[in-house]
Order: C-alpha cells, then structure tokens, then sequence
C-alpha cells in the first residue's frame, strides 16, 4: 500500500539523522494537529477521528525512534499528551465501530413488541454515547492549545541533536531497528492465550510497521515491501479478533453497570455474541500465524538490516 506524504520523509543515507529527524516530526505534530482540529469540530466523522489516532500512533512511533536525538523534557510532554489523545481518540473509534456493526445488526428483521422496543433503545444508548466520546477530544484541543502546542513543537525541533557524534541517518536507522524488531519477536514467539498477549502482539507489530515507514529511503525495496505487506497483513488478520475482543469487554461493562434497566438481557446477549466471535477469530489467527510464517518474516527483516540501498 502506497503511503501519503503526510508521513513519508525521503532522504538519502548519508543526510545527518538529526535534520531526518526534525522532518520527520514536524511533518507528524502537524499532521496531529490537523486532525485533532477535525475531529474536534462540530460534527466529526467517524473516519476524522480515527485518522486522529492513526496520526498520533505514527508520531508516538517517531518520538521513540528519535528518542535518544530530543531533549528529555521535551520529548517526554509530547509522549505523554500523544498517549492521552490516543486513548481518547480510540475509545470513540472503538465506540464508532461497535456502535456501526451493531446499528445494522440490530435494524434488521426484529421480533414485535417487547423484542424491538428493547433494540430501539439500544441503539438511541449507543447514539447518545457515540456523541459523548467526542467531548473528551475536544477538551484534549482546548488543553493543548492554552499550553501553547505550536510553540512547544518549536521548541521540541530546535533541541533536536546527537549525544556525541552526528550519525548518517542510514547508519542511525539500522542501530535503532534492531531493538524494535527483537522486541515484535519477543512477543510475537510467546503462545497467544489471552486477549491481552493478543492485543500486545498488534501494537509490537505497529510499532514494527511505523518504523519502517520512518526508515523507508534507507531499506532496499524489494525486501521492505515484502515486510511491510507481511506486517499490514498481520494488522488486518489481528484486527478482526481485537475488534470483537473490545466490543464484548465494552458490552459486558455496560451490562453491568447500574441503571441499565431492562438493556441488561440485550447488551448481554449481545456480549456473547461478541465473544464467540472474537474466539473464532483467535483461533483462526493462530492457526495462520504459524512458526514459518514468523520465521520467513524474521528472515526478510534480517536481510533488511544487512543490505544497503543502491
């Protein structure tokens, strides 16, 4: 899948990593902020918001690569505002998903009377609740912008240098891709019980994917896209699980919670059809994730990391 330029940062290996590195982030914070801006607004869309967590998962990403080039500080108040706005930026995507899948579901063919009243009612609570995940975005914009975001970039970029000597950025990239991919391997070799394990294994995998976009115009094609098609892959293969996963935790909060009154039997209901699905897609995941397909993604990243862009 071809990446927008929104994202991409093209230079050649011998470009000091430093000045990569300011490009890079600048060109990300801004994108945050374009998005924060949309998906703050009056009536956002579904798809602004989650470019808005797309956006600061890619800039998390890059803020960790750059890690050791920013000022502590600094690079520590973004990290910490990026995750915030992620985490609220993924509840209402999350909500967004639940809330569309359950909204066809539930306006098909319908029992009389009691049956239908009950979903009528489930879907005036999901739409009240869908309107409502977006107050904690804006209030995250108002935050940002009276701790002046645009200058504290500013100020972010400018502290951007090297402890000790400059490095080429293709020299840079390879010492820092190391860790990452032994960190995706780290979790990726573990048995995967739980929704958690699961779930690790789709952010180690992102991280993985989000470097190399980073490191792109330093890895040599041929072996980067067949990578980054394998990781993408993983993405979709994992998501299906994760997304059924989240809804039938969220369901089963809601079934329990107080006031719920007569929901409690549909959300239910609905909660154990959520979780077979996610066991379905657990299962299917696991029996596609086998030991050669981990080793031949292993391998391919391996020769990434010894070849040099001609």
């Amino acid at each position: 899948m071809a990446l927008q330029s929104t994202w991409l940062v093209v230079e050649h290996g011998s470009t000091p990593a430093s000045q990569v590195a300011r490009r890079t982030l600048r060109k990300r914070l801004d994108a945050v902020w374009t998005e924060l801006q949309a998906a703050a607004g009056e009536r956002p869309t579904a798809d602004r918001v989650h470019r808005l967590r797309v956006a600061t998962r890619r800039t998390l990403a890059a803020v960790d690569v750059f890690a050791d080039l920013l000022p502590a500080k600094r690079r520590d108040w973004f990290a910490k505002r990026l995750r915030r706005l992620r985490r609220a930026a993924g509840e209402a995507r999350d909500l967004d998903v639940l809330t569309d899948r359950l909204g066809r579901e539930v306006t098909g063919p319908q029992p009389p009377a009691a049956g239908l009243a009950a979903r009528d009612r489930l879907v005036a609570m999901l739409a009240r609740r869908q309107a409502a995940s977006r107050a904690p975005i804006r209030q995250m914009r108002d935050s940002l912008l009276a701790a002046d975001w645009h200058g504290r970039t500013e100020r972010l970029l400018d502290g951007v240098r090297p402890r000790g000597k400059e490095r080429p950025f293709a020299d840079f990239a390879r010492r820092r891709f190391r860790p990452i991919v032994a960190s995706f391997f780290a979790t990726a070799n573990h048995r995967l019980r739980s929704a958690d394990e699961m779930h690790r294994l789709r952010i180690e995998g992102k991280k993985l994917r989000y470097a190399m976009e980073i490191f792109t115009s330093v890895f040599p094609a041929r072996e980067r896209v067949r990578c980054t098609d394998a990781l993408e892959q993983l993405q979709e293969t994992l998501g299906d699980f994760t997304d059924h996963a989240a809804a039938a935790d969220r369901l089963r909060r809601w079934a329990r919670s107080d006031g719920i009154g007569v929901q409690h039997r549909t959300l239910a209901a609905l909660h154990d059809v959520e979780a077979e699905r996610a066991e379905k897609a657990r299962k299917t995941f696991t029996k596609w994730w086998s030991p050669a397909r981990r080793r031949r993604l292993r391998r391919a990243l391996e020769r990434t990391l010894r070849r040099r862009c001609a």
